[in-house]
């Protein structure tokens, strides 16, 4: 019965629940049977203090939970002594004490399988059931009056015992087997969602990145100046910025997928639309990111029969960039193998010539986790395809032949005429309530367009003028009455589309400078896509469009008002009003820094309570960014309590701070109605896209919820950072700066220093009195978990480290930060950190830390010309003892196994 130690608390810990409800069923079962077959159903023989003694054994288990912190070691052993006494032995003794009646053999067979049921290791169970066995048979013959004698009949039940043992270890061993196959299930579910949520926030950041890249390239034409790039160089810049930008969002869209997968998440039914079959599969092919011509040489799409079906076309280009990478991975070494996409009669096909699957993998092919011949892969796509065609009402096969081909088809249920009918309608009538006199401009060169497009917007009341070129449209902008919308087709003699909106939103002496545009092209891919946002177009619609997805693009185009011009870049929160939550001060301030910087008034808030106090009041707020662990009300009551409201800040977007990222935090943020998760420290272009994703789901924010007063109770906004030539300023300082520290005796200690979070800092202005306070923060913090470690107080020490990971992140202690990371999620056990010397590496690298940042402030405050002495660091206080590793007992009493993060 001995488990090796490594795995006790594994076994432990799973096996919690069994014996609670074990130790239950012992207490209850014994004096009941007692009195049963004593008084009801009499039997020969019973015992009632053998029935005693085993009911009395089986309370500590109850009460498990309540076991002191040093016993639990013990816990398991007690177990298993405690199944021995309880079924082999108690119900050995009474067979035998009845003479091997037939209800008492009956009982010991279906005590063996109580106890495969209860332990799950085949030759621990064979262990303790012979133990209790002979134990109460040695027992029963030592008590019993008379010799015990077996009859043959006895001799023939005893004999088939042993094979309900054998019967028994082989049914512990296949349920020990799905254990561990659940078990495994389990891990790659979180790490892959712990994996994809810390992909999240890096892409998210590289997109923000190539977006303000985007918006600093010149464009392809511009008046009134030489550009500095050839035409083709510029070109070629927004040919590679294009495939960067489709390489992320296509990253998102799996990143996307798989959190969607591992938590189950169901596919809205409201989010189904009708749409082309042909159409929106050839949408697919347009936007996945084929490695190069050859490979899209590959492929191909077949329409035999298009048709409509009801599908979230996000979810259904999920599904195609699944089975098209799929395949093309498995035709990647076959020079002659092909793709065919096939659209016909209800059904896309998806078929490659390759190396095909093997039979006994086909039926386990949609099973979560399994992957054929692609070791890169998660396992999950397959299982999402599966699901996605579900909640479409349809379903997916798989077919194949191996070295011929595979093919996955798709099935979607038919919908009818009537259907379709009643859908169009539905539309038009909501574009109507929209673009009913709207007036608006088509420009195109292409007369046969132009009258088709303005039959189809007549149909909702909108009133359409024509221009057949970009000069025209341009004139008629300038010169004519107000436009609601103009409707510009790119490719245009005279003047092309993307200079003239460029040339329109250059000249804001008019009143049409400002008006909605949107790109009118049947030009396909990424790159037109990049050069209309470039130009200054509000979106992008296809000619190629039915009239139906016309009318539904524009009213969205109406209804969202998603404007991305250039001019304002840096206002892309301009009277938003975001609520910040955080013990920290330090970390607060930086939030509220890259908040500002993009035109947000930031409201400040020390705890939960605080957060609820604010929203109490006469200011409107937008959003709310909180830290998840401070005291008092931390960040998942908060959100709770927000969620509970019963006024319009029940739906306001809550974005949650953690410097945890395992599945188990993310999971809890989500279910309690958060709506996304960062993890410190966060970064300007995280935050950025985070907050851009919430504000264009809820359409502006809570504050457009609010009567129209609520404007004028709005906080007056705060002094904002350093506008856009004033960050380039700090940065070229913080550049200065780098090439001091360069030459400096600290450049040995970059290591310590996370070399990118410096530099946003000076970019947002914040290496100046703050960060010194900030330093001296970090010192404070050690300074305290060292008092705190000395009183053996890991309640206060777990704060301390909570604070001091958030401080270190922040600032750009990057050691430090790194190490309390790795120390921090055990005091969230209830323990000590592991690592025996842990006290004495947070003092050492907080100090060398202090001294680096130190002096690279001296160094960034001497490049801006700023000469006023800082103060001198003062040495820290020697590390003192920390408590044993071990000792979790020195704990506050509530424990911190308990706390909520």
């Amino acid at each position: 019965m001995i488990i090796p130690r490594e795995s006790m608390q594994d076994v432990l810990e799973r096996s919690r629940f069994a014996i609670r409800w074990g130790g239950v069923l012992g207490l209850v079962c014994h004096p009941v049977y007692y009195v049963v077959w004593t008084y009801i159903l009499p039997q020969p023989y019973d015992n009632l203090p053998l029935r005693l003694s085993a009911a009395l054994i089986c309370i500590p288990l109850i009460f498990q939970a309540r076991w002191p912190r040093r016993f639990n070691q013990y816990l398991l052993i007690y177990w298993h002594v405690c199944l021995i006494y309880v079924l082999p032995f108690v119900c050995t003794f009474l067979a035998i004490r009845n003479a091997f009646s037939t209800m008492w053999m009956m009982t010991e067979v279906m005590m063996i399988f109580i106890m495969a049921l209860c332990i799950d290791n085949p030759f621990l169970l064979m262990g303790c059931i012979g133990a209790g066995m002979l134990a109460g048979g040695l027992a029963a013959a030592a008590s019993s009056p008379a010799p015990i004698v077996l009859s043959t009949a006895n001799q023939s039940d005893l004999a088939v015992l042993p094979v309900v043992v054998l019967c028994s270890m082989l049914f512990a061993h296949a349920i020990s087997k799905g254990r561990i196959f659940v078990e495994k299930n389990r891990a790659l579910q979180a790490l892959a969602g712990s994996i994809a949520h810390e992909m999240r926030n890096p892409l998210s950041q590289l997109k923000h990145v190539l977006d303000r890249v985007e918006e600093t390239l010149p464009a392809l034409t511009e008046a009134g100046r030489v550009p500095a790039l050839s035409g083709a160089g510029a070109a070629l810049l927004y040919r590679h910025l294009a495939h960067g930008q489709l390489s992320i969002e296509r990253g998102l869209r799996v990143i996307a997928m798989t959190l969607d997968e591992v938590s189950a998440k169901q596919i809205r039914s409201d989010s189904l639309t009708y749409l082309s079959a042909a159409a929106t599969t050839r949408k697919a092919l347009d936007e996945y990111g084929f490695a190069d011509k050859k490979e899209r040489g590959k492929v191909r799409l077949v329409v035999l029969e298009d048709f409509t079906f009801k599908v979230d076309e996000t979810v259904y280009l999920f599904t195609l960039f699944n089975l098209i990478k799929n395949a093309l991975h498995h035709i990647a070494p076959l020079p002659s193998a092909t793709l065919t996409l096939t659209v016909d009669r209800h059904a896309v096909t998806v078929r490659d010539t390759g190396s095909g699957i093997a039979p006994e993998i086909l039926p386990h092919l949609f099973e979560p986790f399994r992957t054929a011949g692609n070791s890169a892969g998660t396992g999950l796509g397959l299982a999402y395809c599966q699901r996605a065609m579900r909640a479409f009402g349809g379903s997916i096969a798989c077919k194949s032949e191996p070295g011929k081909f595979t093919q996955f088809t798709l099935h979607f249920p038919p919908v009818t005429e009537s259907e379709v009918a009643a859908h169009e309608r539905a539309v038009t009538e909501r574009a109507t309530a929209v673009l009913k006199g709207k007036r608006i401009l088509l420009a195109d060169d292409d007369a046969a367009q132009r009258a088709r497009t303005r039959r189809s917007l007549s149909k909702v009341g909108a009133e359409v003028d024509e221009a057949d070129n970009g000069h025209v449209a341009l004139t008629m902008l300038r010169d004519a009455a107000t436009y609601d919308l103009v409707l510009m087709d790119v490719n245009m003699p005279v003047l092309d589309g993307y200079t003239a909106t460029e040339q329109l939103r250059a000249g804001r002496d008019h009143p049409n400078w400002n008006v909605l545009v949107a790109a009118y092209t049947s030009e396909p891919g990424n790159i037109a896509r990049v050069l209309a946002r470039r130009a200054g177009m509000d979106d992008m619609i296809s000619k190629s469009c039915s009239v139906i997805e016309l009318f539904a693009s524009l009213q969205a185009l109406f209804e969202n008002g998603n404007r991305r011009h250039l001019n304002q870049r840096f206002d892309d929160f301009s009277g938003k009003s975001i609520l910040v939550a955080d013990d920290d001060t330090y970390s607060r301030l930086v939030a509220k820094a890259y908040l500002e910087r993009f035109g947000a008034s930031v409201v400040e808030a020390e705890h939960g309570q605080a957060v609820l106090d604010r929203l109490d009041e006469a200011t409107a707020i937008d959003a709310v960014v909180v830290d998840m662990n401070m005291p008092g009300m931390g960040g998942l009551e908060t959100a709770a309590a927000i969620r509970a409201r019963p006024d319009a800040y029940a739906n306001v977007p809550i974005i949650a701070l953690t410097s945890q990222s395992d599945i188990g935090s993310v999971q809890a943020c989500m279910n309690i109605g958060m709506n996304e998760v960062l993890v410190k420290p966060v970064q300007v272009g995280s935050l950025y896209a985070c907050l851009t994703r919430q504000f264009a789901q809820q359409g502006g924010g809570v504050a457009n919820m609010h009567d129209a007063g609520s404007e004028a109770r709005r906080a007056p906004a705060l002094s904002r950072a350093p506008g856009p030539s004033a960050s380039a300023g700090l940065a070229a300082l913080a550049a200065t700066a780098e090439a001091q520290w360069a030459d400096s005796p600290a450049a040995g200690q970059s290591e310590l220093l996370d070399r990118h979070q410096l530099g946003e800092l000076a970019a947002l202005g914040l290496l100046d009195a703050s960060f010194a306070s900030g330093i001296g923060q970090l010192r404070a913090l050690i300074a305290q978990l060292r008092e705190h470690a000395a009183k053996g107080d890991l309640d206060a020490a777990h704060g301390a480290l909570h604070l001091l990971l958030g401080a270190s992140g922040n600032i750009g202690a990057k050691a430090l930060h790194q190490f309390t990371r790795q120390i921090y999620p055990r005091t969230l056990e209830g323990a000590w950190p592991a690592e025996p010397d842990w006290l004495e590496r947070i003092g050492e690298l907080g100090e060398r830390s202090a001294e680096a940042l130190h002096r690279y402030l001296e160094l960034t405050s001497a490049a801006q010309g700023r000469h006023e002495p800082l103060e001198p660091l003062e040495p820290l206080e020697p590390t003192k003892q920390a408590p044993q590793t071990g000792n979790a007992d020195s704990a506050s009493p509530s424990g911190l196994a308990m706390r909520e993060h």
